[in-house]
């Protein structure tokens, strides 16, 4: 039986040695966050994607009631989710980066674990 999207695990970057172990068939997801107006997003890169796969991006804006106020700017902040799935055994690497105005602002990795 399949996850309700509520009670998949959710991964955060803690410093350089973040580590996650899983199994084949786990889903887990990243949470970001975006501001297009002001210049803010996030990337990801995974290092052996078949390992794991990304399979949806999921955004909402933090202030929707914001987007309809004429004059109104900054209403654009999203929380966006990217979820992935564990394919098969072996280890990747989750490199996630923040970015303003295009520029890496900060990165972080995860090492991912699969076991069979």
């Amino acid at each position: 039986m399949k996850k309700p999207k509520d009670e998949i695990l959710r991964i955060e970057c803690k410093g350089e040695d973040t580590v996650l172990k899983i199994s084949v068939g786990d889903e887990f997801y990243y949470q970001f966050h975006r501001h297009g107006s002001v210049g803010e997003d996030a990337e990801f890169n995974i290092e052996d994607d078949s390992i794991i796969t990304h399979m949806s991006t999921e955004a909402e804006y933090l202030h929707p009631e914001h987007m309809k106020k004429p004059g109104w700017t900054g209403g654009d902040a999203e929380r966006g989710k990217w979820f992935f799935k564990a394919m098969k055994a072996g280890g990747t690497i989750l490199k996630i980066n923040t970015l303003f105005r295009f520029e890496v602002e900060s990165t972080c990795t995860i090492t991912i674990v699969v076991k069979p």
